[in-house]
């Protein structure tokens, strides 16, 4: 029953305004929208895919780098449940939308839990990337990804420092 109303709700273009809250100047808003977001992507494949297809992972990726960090922490949980219930397509969509650096920033914040969602996030990706090394016969195609992302983020955290 609550997933036949998820799915009626979904259905009423509230994507599509959810889309149009990512970009409110306010933050708050932005807060609530990646929120609602999170709660979406925390559901089944098919809610996930209605998600890319209604073009929100884009704007969530941008919230995720720039964004205050309460935002970018919800922005955070609604792409780390994407890459946990996603399917190996999927999730090599969000790689490809550039979702590794901005979750390699967050491993420098002083807050565990955020910490803890990004690490969650890259070690879905990474999950993905070894079933496909082993299917290859080759190396996890997101190991060096996540090294190169990682050393810039760091970098730049020790830069700050100077």
């Amino acid at each position: 029953m609550v997933y036949r109303s998820f799915k009626v709700i979904l259905n009423c273009s509230a994507l599509q305004s959810l889309l149009h809250l990512l970009s409110s100047p306010k933050e708050s808003i932005k807060k609530e929208a990646c929120w609602t977001i999170s709660n979406i992507t925390a559901g089944n494949r098919a809610q996930i895919q209605m998600v890319m297809d209604a073009d929100l992972l884009p704007p969530l990726i941008t919230i995720l780098q720039v964004a205050e960090f309460r935002t970018r922490k919800e922005a955070a949980w609604a792409i780390t449940n994407a890459t946990s219930g996603g399917s190996a397509e999927q999730i090599r969509h969000i790689v490809d939308l550039g979702c590794i650096k901005p979750l390699c920033d967050l491993l420098t914040l002083m807050d565990s839990k955020i910490v803890q969602v990004a690490l969650n996030g890259l070690e879905n990706i990474l999950r993905l990337g070894e079933l496909e090394a082993k299917r290859g016969g080759g190396i996890n195609p997101y190991c060096a990804l996540i090294e190169e992302a990682y050393g810039k983020s760091t970098y730049t955290h020790k830069q700050s420092w100077v």
